[in-house]
């Protein structure tokens, strides 16, 4: 067996004429074994042998003391290396507990910044309109309270209908039918009304205010409003907050006729005369009642305008993250939408 020797010269200029040069010694023919005395074991070496190795598999016998340091190299790592895979490990229970914990508190904090930069510029726009486009506020009435009109008025009668039906069937068994008009009244006054009303806003308009101010984030227009000098919470939030301010009430005045009038449908299927359901729906109706409605159904409505703001100006990526981003927004605002709906009802009939 004849001794391959590589020159320890070798460089990276010469190296390709010295892998030529061996390869065609080895084609002659004959079997080789690598010298080991004198090699100098380098990345130009290595590469050699590596190449006569796959070119000539049964020809060159290379060391058994070699193969691991020329075919699989040993990585070290750094001590900063070592102690930072250590700290990448996966982390304790507790620690993923705190960090969900921090998270949770940036994301408060910021919700909370953005409530209150809402606020501030919607009352600073009484006195200073720069930076509020006119007539937006008409145009975002519109669309939130106009438009949605017909489906707050369908949705509420449904429920007050299906309501006052189930609650007249057992009635019925106790000669109560009277109790309709009462049962309808103080429940879409009381809860129903301003409840049913946010959450169809909250999946219509929250939905679409978060989708509107993702987009704008994802192509840079909100990044471009900062270049202009211009604020683009008061140019984007002042105009849906006022128009949320004047049309909620309304709309929830709107569903809690139409869910009386479902208990009218109903009362009336029971052979209940028109002036006794009038007579106890004036009795029933309390003017505290439709105040706090109105209280509940304002900020209900600044908390759709402010989680759909939050979830727009958060999104990051494209366009399966702004849909993300008006799928979080709805879900958000109805869980905050009766959360606060029950710590009202708490605080008011306790």
């Amino acid at each position: 067996m004849e001794k391959l020797v590589i020159p320890d010269s070798v460089t990276i200029e010469t190296g390709e004429e010295v892998f030529g040069s061996l390869a065609a010694l080895m084609k002659k023919g004959g079997e080789f074994e690598l010298e080991t005395e004198n090699l100098k074991l380098n990345s130009i070496t290595k590469a050699i042998i590596r190449r006569l190795v796959d070119e000539f598999p049964d020809k060159l016998a290379v060391p058994e003391k070699l193969k691991n340091e020329i075919f699989y190299p040993k990585v070290e790592l750094a001590p900063e290396a070592v102690e930072q895979a250590e700290r990448n490990e996966k982390p304790s229970l507790l620690e993923r507990m705190g960090e969900s914990l921090i998270k949770l508190g940036d994301i408060v904090l910021y919700f909370c910044v953005i409530m209150v930069d809402m606020v501030f510029y919607s009352i600073q726009s009484i006195f200073n309109r720069k930076f509020v486009l006119k007539d937006d506020t008409t145009k975002n009435a519109y669309y939130i309270g106009y438009l949605a009109i017909p489906i707050v008025f369908l949705l509420a009668f449904l429920i007050g209908f299906t309501i006052a039906l189930q609650a007249a069937i057992q009635l019925a068994k106790m000669g109560g039918q009277s109790m309709i008009a009462l049962m309808s009244t103080m429940i879409m006054t009381k809860e129903l009304g301003p409840l049913i009303t946010a959450i169809i806003i909250a999946g219509r308009t929250g939905s679409s205010i978060a989708a509107e101010i993702g987009t704008m984030v994802v192509m840079e227009e909100v990044d471009a409003l900062k270049t202009m000098g211009v604020k683009p919470l008061k140019f984007l939030l002042v105009p849906k907050f006022w128009a949320f301010t004047f049309v909620m009430p309304v709309l929830t005045l709107i569903a809690d006729i139409a869910g009386i009038f479902g208990g009218f449908v109903i009362a009336s299927a029971y052979s209940i005369p028109v002036s006794a359901f009038l007579t106890d729906l004036v009795d029933a109706l309390q003017m505290k009642d439709i105040w706090w409605g109105t209280v509940k159904s304002i900020s209900f409505a600044w908390v759709i305008l402010a989680v759909g703001s939050f979830k727009g100006l958060n999104v990051r990526g494209g366009a399966d993250a702004v849909g993300r981003a008006t799928t979080e927004s709805v879900v958000v605002s109805i869980f905050m939408v009766v959360a606060i709906d029950a710590v009202f009802s708490l605080f008011l009939y306790t």
